[in-house]
This record gives structure tokens, C-alpha cells and sequence, in this order.
């Protein structure tokens, strides 16, 4: 959805109140919120917890509301805060999108804090989901970004049809029908659910249990004082709603156990139990989650959320980890003051300072200045700034670099200069912008087929040989390659890694969108039966098959799709997913030209999130040579 939204901007509490019946209707339009993005959760969390001003962002299109970014700026330890209201308490906060408005409405709020950047320090956005927009939206240009995992919420899965004997594991039913018989002999058992006439007796239930139960551990528990009148509220609410699942364990009447929980989008989530500890041999807890259980799947339950918390007993009813995530956004300020460090003399400093090695700084160097003598100039002119040391050493290897290996450095500043006068795929379709790139690559592989796919090798075989190398190391060190293993190359150029790989695994493909390219992959393959080149679309993985790949792997070839846009970016790493066996990697070396490996890796850590992958390294420097950057991913089963 690319229509502008209007934006309004509520500070006061009493606004957000007045907001509560339309904020309900959106919410009802966002199929994957939670029952702690309603205004029944989060109106009595202000009331109650939250401060006096807010910076709640509600966005219109000519559909009415179709957004809400409930935020509030907080001072915590000197700095101004921008957290979602709920935070804290809250398993899962968000932002509020109707369907087809995500992307958007993720993108006006950053847009929205960008203007008001005078008024907070740091955005720190956790407790989100994968599918959370915020995870998705591109921080503005300028800003920090940091994602990484945050809490574990593990979930069970309820098997359609599945009837009330098959919804808990084996081991599991035999303890719950001991425990039950255990408590019918004590005396009459029944479950009470909440409705407007019991919900404050079940609240009240649940408080004491709560607290009998951590009071006889020597711990408080999470329901102290201050916080009741926020849950009394609360669930009084949600109850009118139709969403809370309180539930009351009664042995003859007494209530011997509680869970507090909600009922939402097909499934029950568990918020707060407990249960009097001096009935603990009768297994009341136990007997109240099962309980609770099949009372979902009768109301056609497909999933039951135990929420954040790694607690060994949710694993005894077969849960299995989803995660959430935390994501920190800062504007930077201006750094330092004076004259700006030009391309050129950057490019230099990289090399002296160790940061990037002569070859590629050398590249960088031509890209700057454009020919060779310009480029022989800037490297005379660091040389008083280099000393007698360990720089000057490095710049004399550049120096050096450049006189040996001229002819190389001519048919490189001629490449670059093909690639700064390419048309700009910014603005085109993804097919486009993909026509454009193997276009622009069908000439490059023309002029030199070893520069076209490493210009730091400057046309040298024996340099793209060496880099070549330094790739298949680092896979056979990360254990990703094997006789037994199929692997999958995005952007396999002139299919140099599927001549060096194809003795070392079962089968190896390589996908290009230059058909030049992989004319020239074909010769350097020719005989290798078990090798398979095709053209692609550079939109999808075409026709490789599904859940046949231990690896897919991409050199170099990623800051093409990231100059493509965001949209063929997510394209293609859910197409890794699909292509990828269970437990099998997704490895890019090189993910952008940004030159920002921050907002690099926290663009990996989303797409990780959002496709169900492990991020197993990111953003290491791996190579002498070469100065990629390494993310190396690992699909996982259970979002």
C-alpha cells in the first residue's frame, strides 16, 4: 500500500480514551494483533501505569483509520525513551496496521519520529513479533539499528481434529488423569470460566493464588499491589469483549487454582496462573492447564501461547519456542566538525589503517577518482601522513599494487565506470531493475570475466583463484559443504564456486540473472555432471526444487538485490526458506554498498525473524582479501 496517510498526533491519555471505540474497530482489521494491542489492555495500562503525556500516532487513509502507533516517550536513566505503550507487561507489543497498510503505516511511524527527533534519545521497540511491521520498516538514512532476539514464547500446536484424548502428549495424559483421579477423591471438581457476574470474584482468586504460590517459593511474583488495579480493570473489559479466558479450579466450592489468560485469533493464551501450594501433591496446577486446554480446542482453539518464559513446564505439553524481538533505533549526530574525509583519501586511510587490503583498497580508489593517475596522486599525497611505519608499509603496498598490475587497474576504472553510468534501478519494477542489472553484467563479464565478479582481483586469475579459496575455507570451517549436501548459489557469475565445489558436494546449482554469465559458467563446468546452471528472473529461485538444498549461498551478489528494493529482498530469502532442507543455511557474504554495517546486520536480523531463520554470524569480517561481510542463517521449523 503506497498511499500517503495523515497523520494525527495524541499527547494526552484522555485523547487515547476518547480514540477507544475506532481503535477497537481497527483492531478487529488487523488479523495478526493481540489482546495486548486492545485499548481494554493498554487505555487501563495508561490509567493505571503509564505517564501523563503520550506520542499515540493515528493514521488515515480515505478509509478512515487504518493505523495506530501507541508510543510514549519515557526518562530512563538520562535519556528520553520512545517504548509502545504496554511495555513491561506486555507479551507482545506492536503497532496497529489494517491489512495491506502494514508496510505503511511502520514506515509513516518512523517517519513521524524522524520529524519529532528533538524529543526522545533512543526508540527501543521490543517484545515484536516476526511478522511485526516494525521489524520490516527501513530506518531512516542517518540512524542506528540494532535487532536481536529478545524473549522465547513457547507455543503448542493443536492438530486439526484432533479430539480431546490426542491433545496432550502421552506422558502428559497419564499425569493428567492420575492428578485428576487424585482430586476427585478429594471432594466435588469443577472449572469455572469468567463471565460479567463471576470475573471479579475469579480476579481476586487468581491474586491470592498467585501470591500463596511464590510466597511459598520465598518470592513475590509478578502481581504485587500496585499493579491489581490495572488487571481488575483490565479484565473486566476484555471480559465484555468476549476475549478474556479467566478460569477457577474449585474443589467444593473453594478455588484451588486459577489461569488468567485471553482468547484470541484461533488460540488461548496464558498470561498468569497459580494455585494453593498446600493442595500442591494433587497437582492442581496441572490439572487447571489442562483444563484450560481443552476448554480452547471446544471453542475450536488451534494453538495455546504460554507467552515469554523459558519455564521447564511448558515444554511438558510439547511446547516449542517462538521468538520475539527487540529492535533500537538512534539518530546519530553530527560527528566531529572541520573538512569531510573525500572518497578518494578514505578509500587510502582504509588501506593504511588495515581496514581493507591493497587490492580492494585500490578499487575503492578507482571508483573515487576515477582513472589511474588521479588515483597515483592520492596515494602520493598520504604519504607525509604515513610516516615511517607500519601505514606507510601499507601504503607502499598500494602504491605497489597499482604499478604491477596497470593493465588490470585500466579495465577495472573502465568497469566501474560502466557501473556508475548504468541507468538507476531505483524506481523500477523488480523485474526491471533485474533486466537492468544483467545488462549491465552481460558487458562487465565482456570486458573481463574475472573482474566482473571481483573487481578486487583486477582481472588477475591467480587473485580470483585466491579469493575463490578464502569463500570454500570459510564454508568447509562452518561445516555448510559435504559430499552428501546440495547446495544452491544466488548470482553464481561465471560459476567459479560451482567449478570449486562441485568435487566436494553432491550437487551444486547456480543461478544468474546474466545469461553471458552463465554461458561462461558452462564452459569453466563443462563435464561436471552434477552441476546445474540456469538463467533466473533474479525475482525467485525459478524452478530449483523445494526443501532439496542443505545450503543456498550468495558471493557478492546481494547489494544488487538490496539496490533492487526491499520487496525482491524478502522475495528471495523466503525462497531460500522454501529451496532449504529443515536445519539447512542461508549464507550472505556481502549484503549491501551502504557502507552502514549496522543497519546491514539489523536488516538480517529482520528478514531472519520474519522467514524463520537462526542467525548464526553476523556481519564478521572473515577474509583478508576481501572485505565482505558475513551473515550466516540457519532455518528453523517453528516461528
Amino acid at each position: 500500500m503506497s498511499e500517503r496517510l495523515d497523520v494525527e498526533v495524541l499527547s494526552r491519555r484522555e485523547e487515547l480514551e476518547a480514540l477507544r471505540e475506532p481503535w477497537s474497530a481497527l483492531w478487529q482489521r488487523c488479523p495478526a494483533a493481540t489482546a495486548f494491542q486492545r485499548p481494554e489492555w493498554l487505555i487501563p495500562w495508561c490509567r493505571a501505569l503509564g505517564p501523563e503525556e503520550v506520542l499515540a500516532l493515528v493514521f488515515r487513509s480515505d478509509e478512515g483509520i487504518v493505523g495506530l502507533a501507541p508510543l510514549a516517550v519515557h526518562r530512563i536513566g538520562g535519556e528520553r525513551v520512545v517504548a509502545l505503550l504496554g511495555a513491561g507487561i506486555s507479551d507482545y507489543n506492536d503497532v496497529l496496521a489494517a491489512s495491506g497498510y502494514e508496510r505503511a503505516v511502520a514506515d509513516a511511524a518512523l517517519a513521524c519520529l524522524e520529524e519529532r527527533a528533538d524529543a526522545w534519545d533512543v526508540a527501543d521497540l521490543h517484545d515484536l513479533r516476526p511478522s511485526s511491521p516494525l521489524l520490516l520498516a527501513e530506518a531512516p538514512p542517518g540512524w542506528s539499528d540494532e535487532v536481536e532476539k529478545h524473549e522465547a514464547c513457547p507455543a503448542v500446536t493443536i492438530p486439526e481434529g484432533a479430539g480431546l484424548d490426542a491433545l496432550f502428549p502421552p506422558g502428559m495424559r497419564a499425569r493428567v488423569a492420575r492428578a485428576r483421579k487424585r482430586l476427585a477423591r478429594a471432594g466435588d471438581l469443577r472449572l469455572d470460566v469468567a463471565d460479567a457476574a463471576s470475573v471479579d470474584e475469579l480476579i481476586e482468586a487468581l491474586f491470592a493464588n498467585h501470591k500463596a504460590r511464590w510466597r511459598s517459593r520465598g518470592e513475590g511474583g509478578v502481581l504485587d499491589e500496585a499493579l491489581r488495579p490495572f488487571h481488575r480493570e483490565a479484565a473486566r473489559a476484555l471480559c465484555a469483549r468476549g476475549a478474556l479466558r479467566l478460569f477457577g479450579l474449585r474443589l467444593d466450592g473453594r478455588i484451588i487454582a486459577s489461569l488468567y489468560g485471553f482468547a484470541e485469533r484461533g488460540g488461548l493464551a496464558s498470561y498468569i496462573t497459580g494455585f494453593d501450594p498446600e493442595l500442591a501433591w494433587y497437582s492442581p496446577g496441572l490439572v487447571m492447564l489442562a483444563s484450560a486446554i481443552e476448554h480452547a480446542a471446544r471453542e475450536g482453539a488451534r494453538t495455546v501461547d504460554f507467552l515469554r518464559g523459558r519455564e521447564p513446564y511448558k515444554y511438558d505439553w510439547g511446547a516449542v519456542d517462538r521468538w520475539t524481538f527487540r529492535r533500537r533505533l538512534r539518530r546519530r549526530g553530527a560527528h566531529g566538525a572541520g573538512r569531510e574525509v573525500g572518497q578518494g583519501e578514505g578509500a587510502v586511510q582504509a588501506v593504511m589503517s588495515g581496514e581493507a587490503s591493497p587490492e580492494v583498497g585500490l578499487v575503492r580508489l578507482l571508483g573515487a577518482a576515477g582513472d589511474l593517475e588521479a588515483a597515483a596522486g592520492a596515494i602520493d599525497a598520504a604519504r607525509p601522513a604515513a610516516g615511517e611505519g607500519e601505514q606507510a608499509a601499507r601504503l607502499e603496498a598500494l602504491r605497489r599494487c597499482l604499478d604491477e598490475r596497470r593493465a588490470g587497474c585500466t579495465t577495472v576504472a573502465a568497469m566501474l565506470g560502466a557501473h556508475r553510468g548504468a541507468p538507476s534501478i531505483a524506481g523500477e519494477d523488480a523485474r526491471g531493475a533485474c533486466r537492468s542489472t544483467a545488462r549491465l553484467f552481460d558487458e562487465l563479464c565482456e570486458r573481463s570475466e574475472e573482474a566482473s565478479v571481483a573487481a578486487y582481483s583486477l582481472g588477475d586469475p591467480e587473485l580470483l583463484e585466491r579469493a575463490t579459496r578464502e569463500v570454500v575455507e570459510l564454508l568447509e570451517r562452518w561445516g555448510a559443504i559435504g559430499e552428501d549436501r546440495a547446495i544452491l548459489q544466488i548470482g553464481c557469475g561465471i560459476g567459479r564456486f560451482e567449478a570449486a565445489l562441485a568435487p566436494r558436494v553432491r550437487e551444486a546449482w547456480g543461478l544468474d540473472v546474466s545469461p553471458r554469465m552463465i554461458e561462461a559458467a558452462r564452459r569453466r563446468c563443462a563435464g561436471r555432471s552434477n552441476v546445474v546452471l540456469a538463467v533466473s528472473s533474479g525475482v525467485d529461485l525459478g524452478d530449483a526444487p523445494s526443501a532439496r538444498f542443505d545450503l543456498v549461498y550468495a558471493v557478492d551478489s546481494f547489494p544488487y538485490i538490496v539496490a533492487a528494493g526491499p520487496e525482491v529482498v524478502d522475495r528471495l530469502v523466503a525462497e531460500a526458506r522454501r529451496a532449504l532442507r529443515p536445519g539447512g543455511e542461508l549464507v550472505v557474504l556481502g549484503y549491501s554498498y551502504r557502507g552502514d554495517p549496522a543497519r546491514d546486520a539489523a536488516d538480517v536480523a529482520r528478514l531472519a525473524a520474519r522467514h524463520g531463520f537462526d542467525v548464526l554470524t553476523s556481519g564478521e569480517r572473515v577474509f583478508s582479501l576481501w572485505d565482505a561481510r558475513a551473515y550466516r542463517l540457519r532455518k528453523i521449523e517453528q516461528r
